[in-house]
């Protein structure tokens, strides 16, 4: 019985050891064929983010062959593309809650399907359960004239509220419109602040310039602003800005002058010479010296 034990110990030993070679190999870097992507954009009052994997042509036919017309695709590689809104959205004119979601697509010659879907967890398109789409639209591709050797989904043709999710592979483009509606949380937000110890004048002052609100209150806003900061000469030049915009040129010509003066106590002088061109600009264009 000694004996015996002693040999299934020795066959131990011998397997044991057998096995080790395979369990100690080192690892390799290998080159990724579909690498993976995550891009974070600044959008609206927060962002859109995207992962995904980024497969290339490498001389096949990508749809219609590759990637079969009218099969739900993973729209991209390995697991399935995600899309995460920062803040509720319109998805091609469709509402779609501040979330993350799968990105799937149909191809079609004609006309494609993006879908979003609200499961997150999946690899490929393999378990798509189409029970939980948030929405499907439909959107047409056009052709490219130059084939794209990689798949790529960016966000293109940003403004401040609006941008295109745009997929480029081989010779198809897609294109799908994204739009938020920032405008009444911004206003809250002022309406808010505004009630606080440290109110953001300027920041809301610009605002109103930028969306062509009531510019005499960003004026008044831009006088508060100085109060508390009286040598900026930045703060007088935007007001300058403003009081352009509301077609009050004699005033907006007093804003410039006050900035140049300023300026002159810059040490930077780049800047210096940065706000002496852009008064002596705002003074051109109101008709002034």
């Amino acid at each position: 019985m000694k004996r015996f034990s002693t040999i299934l110990v020795l066959i131990g030993g011998f397997v044991g050891t057998a096995a080790l070679p395979a369990q100690a190999q080192q690892q390799l870097s290998l080159p990724v064929m579909s690498p993976a992507v995550h891009v974070r954009q600044a959008f609206s009052t927060t962002f859109i983010d995207l992962k995904y994997s980024r497969p290339s042509k490498r001389g096949r036919e990508v749809f219609g062959k590759l990637e079969p017309y009218g099969k739900v695709w993973r729209t991209g590689a390995n697991s399935s593309t995600r899309i995460k809104f920062g803040e509720e959205v319109k998805f091609a004119g469709q509402i779609v809650p501040a979330g993350t979601y799968a990105l799937f697509t149909i191809p079609d010659p004609k006309e494609w399907t993006v879908i979003l879907n609200k499961d997150t967890s999946q690899w490929g398109a393999y378990d798509y359960k189409p029970d939980l789409d948030l929405l499907r639209v439909k959107v047409k591709p056009t052709v490219l004239t130059a084939p794209a050797e990689t798949f790529s989904l960016m966000l293109e043709n940003l403004q401040p509220e609006a941008a295109d999710l745009v997929m480029r592979w081989d010779k198809t483009q897609l294109s799908v419109p994204i739009v938020a509606d920032a405008d009444a949380r911004v206003m809250s937000q002022i309406q808010e602040a505004m009630k606080g110890d440290k109110r953001p004048y300027f920041n809301a002052a610009q605002y109103y310039y930028n969306t062509d609100k009531d510019l005499g209150q960003a004026v008044k806003w831009m006088d508060e602003a100085l109060k508390q900061q009286p040598d900026s000469y930045y703060f007088s030049y935007w007001k300058g800005k403003m009081l352009q915009k509301a077609k009050r040129n004699a005033e907006a010509a007093e804003a410039a002058r006050k900035s140049l003066e300023l300026v002159k106590a810059e040490k930077s002088t780049p800047l210096r010479e940065e706000y002496v061109r852009l008064n002596q600009q705002l003074l051109a264009e109101v008709g002034k010296k």
